[in-house]
């Protein structure tokens, strides 16, 4: 397993409301500022932000001179399509035209900063598609016309031949009761239905969790159609979207998600999302570098006490779980 490339979603190094205290509990801290932020954390090379929230082509400048400065990688840029009020109902699928036109080109928009950036990756998500009461939504047309804007969005990245791969990152619900394509294998349908080479997932490890899936599974069905071109790393009790460092809820989890990637020979970025409302951001980045390369230690141990034999043979439940907790006890 080579050194694993860790970027930080710079949304999270920031003062965060919640619904409960729409005030948060920290100080606004400039972008800039958080990008320097990021370069100042040993094991993190990487950034993800949004347009125009985070960036805008006034400030596309001085966000090249820090990056620069710090020698940091613009790692995914994404188009805001679900923080202003036009999005109160939808985006990509909205049943209004002239929204869905805006929010493509939202979209566009961050794949044309983005290729001056040489960005490999743009997330979409669903986040204001989807339904809060039942029958509320026409979810047969809401597909139909998700599907429509994915299409004119891959054009738009091939009519330009840029290298940057689309990606949908499914989540069950939050902020809408019910969001669009909210599990693994709903992405998954969507993405197979497109066929297209620049079209795949971004799974957010905290998503899966709350819907309830295996993450093992998950990461393996999407790797096994090659469609993982990015992931979210972050961890919760599978209650709520809390967003805490990967692997403080469930160390073993984040092992089992780690050897399933080294399995496929996964090259991409370990993103992290992460929300800390009420603690150090530096002390969330710094424990979540610190417990993805204990993981990647684990598999690596692994691997040469011959867990793959052992998974090839009936019934050795037990005798891989005992592997498990001897190799985390033993990496570094």
């Amino acid at each position: 397993m080579s050194d694993l490339k860790i970027s930080m979603g710079i949304w999270g190094i920031n003062n965060l409301p919640d619904r409960f205290n729409v005030e948060g509990f920290g100080d606004f801290v400039p972008v800039l500022d958080r990008i320097k932020l990021c370069g100042e954390t040993e094991g993190i090379s990487g950034f993800e932000l949004h347009v125009p929230t985070e960036i805008t082509a006034a400030t596309e400048k001085d966000v090249r001179t820090v990056m620069d400065d710090y020698g940091l990688k613009m790692v995914q840029l994404c188009g805001h399509t679900w923080t202003e009020k036009q999005y109160r109902d939808g985006a990509l699928s909205d049943l209004d035209s002239k929204i869905r036109s805006h929010a493509i080109d939202r979209v566009k928009e961050a794949l044309d900063m983005g290729a001056r950036f040489d960005v490999p990756i743009s997330v979409l998500w669903p986040a204001t598609d989807g339904s809060d009461f039942p029958l509320q939504s026409d979810y047969m047309t809401l597909y139909k016309y998700y599907v429509e804007s994915v299409r004119e969005i891959l054009d738009h990245i091939h009519e330009n031949n840029y290298k940057t791969k689309l990606c949908i990152e499914p989540k069950p619900f939050e902020p809408r009761s019910h969001i669009l394509y909210g599990t693994t294998g709903q992405a998954l349908c969507l993405v197979n239905e497109i066929n297209d080479p620049s079209f795949g997932i971004n799974l957010d490890v905290g998503h899966a969790l709350i819907a309830g899936e295996n993450l093992e599974d998950q990461f393996a069905l999407i790797c096994y159609y090659g469609k993982l071109f990015h992931t979210h790393f972050d961890d919760n009790d599978q209650q709520a979207d809390v967003d805490l460092p990967p692997g403080t809820v469930n160390f073993i989890r984040l092992v089992q998600c780690l050897y399933v990637l080294d399995q496929a020979g996964y090259d991409g970025w370990y993103g992290l999302d992460l929300f800390p409302y009420r603690d150090d951001p530096n002390k969330f980045m710094e424990l979540s570098v610190r417990n993805l390369r204990l993981a990647k230690s684990v598999v690596e141990l692994l691997n040469k006490r011959g867990i793959k034999e052992l998974r090839t043979q009936k019934g050795k439940g037990p005798e891989i779980s005992e592997l498990i907790m001897d190799c985390i006890r033993e990496a570094k």
